[in-house]
């Protein structure tokens, strides 16, 4: 099995999943003053509405899942960074300040 990664952006009030890789958004992560910029592409219009409506509420995370190792999450802090969708191009913008990493695995045995 090869490594593979995903991409989650959730609603962190409800925890209502509102755009994933697994769904087919394509995904790139540049840093940019010191910044993290996230573009997903392939998002459908209701969805990246959706994300920036909720703005200020999201909760997006990447999950690295090694073929011969344990998970390791990421987390990403949005706060009242810029959030865009641009509906023509189905490409949705979000910027992080900051990434907290773990792994489940030293937590639960």
């Amino acid at each position: 099995m090869a490594e593979q990664e995903r991409v989650l952006v959730k609603h962190s009030v409800t925890g209502r999943m509102l755009v994933s890789s697994t769904d087919g958004a394509g995904y790139t992560f540049d840093e940019q003053d010191g910044l993290t910029l996230i573009t997903l592409t392939g998002v459908p219009a209701d969805k990246g509405a959706a994300v920036v409506e909720l703005k200020s509420e999201l909760n997006v995370f990447r999950f690295e899942e090694p073929a011969h190792g344990p998970v390791i999450k990421h987390w990403y802090y949005v706060g009242d960074l810029p959030v865009s969708y641009d509906a023509e191009a189905g490409r949705l913008t979000i910027t992080v300040q900051s990434e907290i990493e773990y792994r489940p695995d030293q937590y639960w045995a």
